[in-house]
């Protein structure tokens, strides 16, 4: 049996047995004793965050206790105290150190606008000068640069404390380096105080190193920085604009009524585009699935850019790094969720049925009637229905989605009776449900009613192409609510919308009779 502690490790609470407390307490006296006084604090916190997140790494639902052979763990990743080296400027030409994978990190420390262009300077190991002028050179030519510079200052993280600093630079998180880091934090500070005294320095003969100078110090000028400032601020107030803008209009297109969309093919609407998903989702899960899921693949980005845009005007202090950790999850499962669904219903409806239906007319001296049934409850009330070939009705008190069967004439050159033929197409599953089949009547051998619709059933949807063949020289009669319908289809030209006796040709229908 051993003690164990709370300890409070770089901002982090572990429970840590005594052995490891006191091994790990020595560890970091014996750095204490290696490091200048005006050093230590910081080095022993950085070298504490680092141990947090080591130990992190080690401890788990199943060993929440810190033990001796994890302290061993950390210091072995770190490095003795020992290890720590004078640093002077007598050091330069001491070995080059191992180099270790680069991290991409946004540098704030060398920042203009977010440390963008600096932390791939850092990444790809060139002079931050001239990743600047590709990303001005980008904007320029397509303005491609600036949306690249905005995705990664809203996806990568800044380097915030000395070990991400190390990381961005490929170098190892140990003593050594963190205590380097460090010193040169101090010259740093102390080579600006240097700049402030009198004395001119020798301008260089070299006029490529003479002109990146100047060019360097342009970009790093106050006006320069104004000028960038004044940018984002602009930049900030139209991506505010614009998310805001998108957002109003993406809302009012889900969730309005049908009616507020004018004349798009739909009568009698009393729904939103929000129901449609409904109807055509095959179960309502799977219909709030896809709404949730698609409201968080277009919000989510339309959110970041405000998030973004006020941090540009007003430059405040925001825990980006857990805000797009969550925030990419979230999107991230919504994108696969909504991915998932699509192809779901895309192989759901690509399985299909056929059959084929034809009823005949036999020749009689009458004039045969054609026209279209309106007794259905599917059918909507309203005075334009014939002019769309899609609308909202009501089966059997539940809100469904009708379409219009698509019919043709053509000349008969066979047979001497007229032929009405059915091709009905059932996608989905129709084996599982009942569907309901409107099929052509026949009233008196004179008069020949076809249905005005076919019924979108949950899981199923049902398309219909009606193929009527009249006897060459034979004269019908088209009601107005099928004559506009054949209009819409180019079955008879717009000048003959008036007329409802028709003969057929080898051409087609033409109108029997010219109108005054």
């Amino acid at each position: 049996m051993k003690k164990n502690f709370s300890v409070n490790i770089g901002y982090r609470l572990f429970n840590i047995d005594e052995d490891a407390y006191e091994r790990l307490q020595q560890y970091l006296e014996r750095v204490r004793q290696r490091l200048s006084a005006d050093e230590t604090d910081e080095v022993v916190r950085d070298i504490e965050i680092r141990v947090a997140e080591l130990l992190s790494e080690r401890v788990s639902a199943s060993k929440e206790v810190v033990v001796i052979a994890d302290i061993d763990f950390v210091i072995s990743e770190l490095g003795e105290p020992e290890q720590i080296e004078d640093f002077s400027d007598s050091d330069t030409d001491k070995q080059e150190e191992t180099r270790h994978e680069r991290r991409l990190y946004r540098d704030a420390d060398n920042r203009i606008l977010g440390g963008v262009c600096s932390g791939l300077s850092e990444f790809f190991d060139i002079d931050s000068l001239w990743v600047r002028i590709a990303f001005v050179v980008l904007f320029m030519i397509g303005g491609s640069g600036l949306l690249i510079y905005l995705i990664l200052w809203l996806v990568v993280p800044p380097a915030i404390t000395n070990a991400d600093k190390l990381r961005m630079r490929g170098k190892k998180v140990n003593v050594n380096n963190l205590s380097d880091r460090i010193k040169n934090e101090f010259d740093h500070v102390r080579n600006s105080f240097r700049k402030g005294k009198p004395g001119k320095r020798k301008a260089s003969t070299n006029p490529v190193v003479s002109s990146a100078s100047t060019a360097k110090s342009i970009v790093e000028s106050d006006i320069f920085r104004w000028i960038i400032y004044i940018g984002s601020v602009v930049i900030g107030i139209f991506m505010i604009v614009f998310a805001i803008t998108f957002l109003i209009g993406f809302s009012l297109a889900l969730f309005s009524d049908f009616t507020f969309w004018g004349q798009i093919h739909v009568s009698g609407a009393t729904l939103s585009p929000m129901d449609l998903l409904f109807v055509i989702a095959t179960s309502t899960i799977l219909g709030w699935i896809g709404l949730i899921s698609l409201v968080g693949v277009i919000a989510i980005p339309l959110i970041s850019m405000i998030v973004l845009g006020l941090r540009l005007i007003f430059r405040f202090r925001f825990p980006s790094r857990w805000y797009n950790r969550i925030v990419a999850t979230i999107w991230g499962v919504s994108l696969g969720a909504l991915t998932t669904v699509i192809i779901y219903h895309a192989i759901y409806y690509s399985k299909a049925t056929y059959e084929t239906t034809t009823v005949s007319v036999p020749i009689s001296e009458a004039v045969v009637q054609f026209s279209m049934s309106q007794n259905d409850p599917c059918f909507p009330v309203s005075e334009n229905k014939n002019k769309h070939l899609m609308f909202f009705g009501q089966e059997n008190g539940e809100t469904t989605l009708c379409l219009r069967p698509e019919i043709e004439f053509k000349p008969e050159r066979v047979d001497s009776v007229i032929r009405v033929v059915m091709h009905i197409q059932n996608s989905g599953k129709p084996s599982e449900m009942p569907i309901k089949t409107c099929q052509p009547t026949v009233v008196d051998s004179g008069h020949v009613i076809i249905p005005g619709y076919t019924l979108f059933q949950k899981g199923c949807i049902q398309h219909v192409d009606i193929e009527i063949f009249v006897p060459v020289g034979k004269t019908i009669f088209i009601s107005d609510e099928m004559r506009i319908l054949l209009v819409d289809y180019n079955e008879i030209d717009e000048r003959y919308e008036r007329h409802n006796h028709f003969v057929m040709t080898e051409e087609g229908l033409i109108p029997s009779i010219e109108l005054p």
